[in-house]
């Protein structure tokens, strides 16, 4: 009989409490609701990123489920992508949704430069009903280019275009009398200030073979901002235009760019063509 009595008690014992839980964590391919990414799947800057998950283990109080998210998209060093994203799920719920799984599903645009490497999603899930939380981590991958290291601001690449679609650089650089001169480079190493504040300006001259500058643009262009990302790289563009007196004969494009936020400032050189 005492055996029966055992068997009784423990046949009467409560269900173990659900556990918060984040499930179905999913990236989407290109779309809302879209397929999975693949494992092999890269990203690249400015892309779209859609993702989407669903709770499981909440309580349900009154009828009513009350849940708070947390989303944040860091990099490799842990730096904040975008600004994080957050929201509550509050439902009213009877016995019929026992088996109702919350959806989060949300879509970042990834910041325009990022290097290549291993992204996170981070997860938070708070259940107010049972002060309970769960957390969760969700790998990416971004694919492209390495981004330029430099200490201080440097003129990289600087080349010759014959217009601005074109994607390729002139070999040798050969201009008409008559035409524009199309010069692009790419500015690394500048200085970020306050809340990623940059601010650089450059300026031009044109030398003729014997070294002697024939004419000079101190500022001829700039580029300033903030953004909440922090911006590694820009795209400088001069142009000039090749009039009917400039005589035909080599000359040196010799570019100079100051970082107003670092004070510091570099030089770069290049030599061009002129035929008649």
């Amino acid at each position: 009989m005492p055996l029966l009595i055992l068997a009784a008690v423990a046949g009467s014992a409560a269900p173990p409490a659900p556990v918060l839980t984040i499930t179905r964590p999913t990236l989407h391919h290109r779309q809302e609701d879209g397929p999975s990414i693949s494992d092999s799947y890269e990203y690249l800057s400015g892309q779209l990123l859609y993702y989407s998950f669903r709770v499981s283990g909440y309580q349900v109080q009154k009828d009513k489920v009350d849940l708070r998210w947390l989303v944040v998209a860091v990099d490799p060093e842990g730096r904040l992508l975008v600004p994080a994203a957050n929201g509550a799920i509050r439902e009213e719920v009877s016995g019929n949704d026992k088996d109702w799984l919350p959806k989060v599903q949300q879509t970042i645009p990834l910041p325009a430069q990022l290097g290549p490497g291993v992204y996170k999603l981070k997860l938070r899930v708070a259940d107010e009903a049972a002060q309970t939380s769960a957390e969760k981590e969700i790998e990416f991958r971004v694919g492209g280019r390495p981004l330029p290291e430099a200490k201080t601001i440097s003129i990289l690449n600087l080349r010759f275009l014959k217009t601005e679609a074109d994607r390729q650089a002139m070999e040798p650089a050969v201009y008409r009398v008559g035409e524009t001169l199309l010069a692009k480079f790419d500015l690394a190493g500048f200085q970020l200030g306050e809340k990623n504040k940059f601010e650089v300006e450059y300026g031009l001259s044109i030398l003729n073979k014997a070294g002697e500058v024939l004419y000079t643009q101190a500022k001829a262009a700039g580029d300033s901002g903030a953004p909440f990302y922090p911006q590694k790289l820009l795209i400088g563009a001069l142009t000039l235009n090749l009039t009917e007196g400039v005589q035909a004969a080599e000359y040196t494009l010799a570019v100079q760019a100051r970082d107003l936020v670092g004070k510091t400032e570099t030089e770069s050189r290049a030599t061009f063509r002129i035929e008649k």
